[in-house]
């Protein structure tokens, strides 16, 4: 519909189109056509099975919008980029199911969508349509937050972004094949200063800081087969794994309430725990298996360095429990979750 108005209204103008998919997800449900199509046929575990079929409903979707480009002779002047936010979620709890794994897999990258691993945030991304190249891998450092600059490069677009200020990064040589070497210096995964947990990312080097799943599971999680009802394979089981984020809740809430902001990897990396650093060689060990920082202590001091100086000019959390947790009660605004927060709060 929207693609049929813009062609019949707004032909001279550009049309700017973001489709945000709550699939794949919990509740793992979907209608039973998109669980029994032909491609599906050959998963025997039934978890596995729907949770393909989510995927397949998603992909039936873009294929609608993609089609409706073609009809209306849009799609060869149609840039379409398809990407994920995060890794794949192994686990889910439902009201009315209670825990029980999802069917994903992240398997062989380490560990969950929440953690620091590779398979918390790395996921593969597409773009499509004009003037990309056809059949192009790029294996270089892109971050999500590259998108906004990059397209407003690639597409020649008037707008002066570079006015700004922005994490992201101009990555249109990439796509155009006008350079193999990504525009970051590095990026980061994340900090987090209640968990007290950080990483970043240097070229091949990935440093971890803290507990890398200090709120998921750890391990490498194989697909589910034909007879397993939970993920076994380098994890916990599956209570125990419940038992852990609701007791590592509990540890936030408390944290929040009582102890001050880390505003300093000093407070993540006290003197004599050097086993709170982790470094992982990414160009031979995208697995995350062999943690070689006590091999490399000048890259750790550098990586540690660079940590420093972002957390130092972070914007603090703000959604934070000792701000009146009782206020933000949905049961104040007739059982919905509403901005609670006053502007000058």
């Amino acid at each position: 519909k929207i693609e049929e108005d813009h062609k019949a209204n707004y032909e001279e103008k550009p049309l700017f189109l973001v489709m945000s998919y709550p699939n794949p997800h919990s509740p793992i449900q979907v209608p039973e056509e998109f669980i029994q199509f032909q491609e599906n046929a050959h998963i025997e575990n039934s978890i596995r099975k729907t949770y393909a079929g989510l995927v397949y409903s998603m992909d039936c979707s873009v294929a609608n919008i993609t089609e409706a480009l073609k009809e209306k002779d849009m799609f060869d002047d149609t840039v379409v980029l398809f990407i994920s936010d995060n890794g794949g979620s192994l686990t889910a709890v439902d009201q009315n199911v209670g825990p029980h794994p999802t069917g994903s897999s992240n398997y062989p990258l380490r560990g969950d969508k929440g953690t620091l691993w590779e398979a918390g945030s790395r996921v593969p991304a597409f773009i499509s349509g004009r003037n990309v190249q056809k059949g192009q891998t790029i294996d270089a450092m892109v971050h999500i937050t590259d998108i906004y600059p990059t397209l407003i490069s690639y597409l020649d677009l008037d707008i002066d972004y570079m006015s700004h200020e922005m994490d992201g990064s101009d990555q249109s040589k990439l796509i155009k094949m006008e350079s193999a070497e990504t525009a970051h210096d590095y990026f980061i995964y994340d900090i987090d200063p209640v968990y007290e947990q950080a990483a970043i990312r240097y070229g091949q080097w990935k440093l971890i800081l803290g507990d890398p799943a200090a709120n998921e599971v750890d391990g490498r999680y194989q697909i589910l087969k034909k007879d397993q009802s939970s993920y076994e394979d380098g994890g916990l089981p599956m209570k125990d794994y419940v038992e852990k984020v609701y007791q590592l809740i509990g540890i936030y809430k408390q944290s929040l309430m009582s102890s001050p902001m880390c505003k300093s990897v000093d407070c993540f990396y006290p003197e004599g725990t050097a086993e709170k650093v982790k470094l992982f060689d990414l160009s031979v060990d995208e697995y995350e298996y062999n943690d070689v920082a006590s091999q490399h202590p000048e890259t750790v001091r550098k990586l540690l360095k660079i940590l420093d100086k972002e957390m130092s000019e972070m914007i603090p959390p703000v959604n934070l429990l000792d701000r009146g947790v009782a206020e933000a009660s949905p049961n104040h605004f007739n059982g919905t979750w509403m901005p609670w927060l006053k502007e000058d709060s």
